[in-house]
C-alpha cells in the first residue's frame, strides 16, 4: 500500500502544474448601463434579474436614479461583446423604454 503513495503523490504535482500551465480565463469588463423601465419598479434583484436575462450576461444592480430609471452593470467579455450587450437590451422595448451608457462622473474618495 505504501508502494502506490509516491504514484498518486506524482499524478497530484503533475495535475498541479498542468492547471498552472493553461491560460487563465479572459477577464470580464464591466459595462454600466442605465435603464428606463416600461414599467416602473424599485426592486433590485428584479431589474438585475431582468437584464441579465436579456443580455445573457451577469448583472449587478447598482442604484436608482427614480422608479423608472436603474443604474446596472453588465459584464462582458470585450468591447464587441459589451455592445452586443447594449443592443439586446436596446431591442428589449418590452421591458425598456431607454437604454444608454452609464457615463456619470463618480466621486471616489481614497
Amino acid at each position: 500500500m505504501t508502494s502506490s503513495l509516491p504514484a498518486a503523490a506524482s499524478c497530484l504535482l503533475l495535475l498541479g502544474l498542468g492547471a498552472c500551465a493553461s491560460e487563465p480565463p479572459a477577464p470580464a469588463v464591466g459595462m454600466g448601463v442605465m435603464v428606463k423601465l416600461a414599467q416602473p419598479s424599485v426592486d433590485p434583484t428584479v431589474i438585475a434579474t431582468r437584464v441579465s436575462d436579456t443580455t445573457a450576461r451577469p448583472a449587478r444592480y447598482v442604484s436608482a436614479t427614480s422608479t423608472a430609471w436603474h443604474a446596472v452593470t453588465v459584464a462582458c467579455r470585450g468591447p464587441a461583446d459589451c455592445e452586443l450587450a447594449l443592443r439586446r437590451l436596446r431591442e428589449d422595448t418590452t421591458h425598456f423604454e431607454a437604454v444608454q451608457r452609464d457615463e456619470r462622473k463618480r466621486i471616489v474618495s481614497p
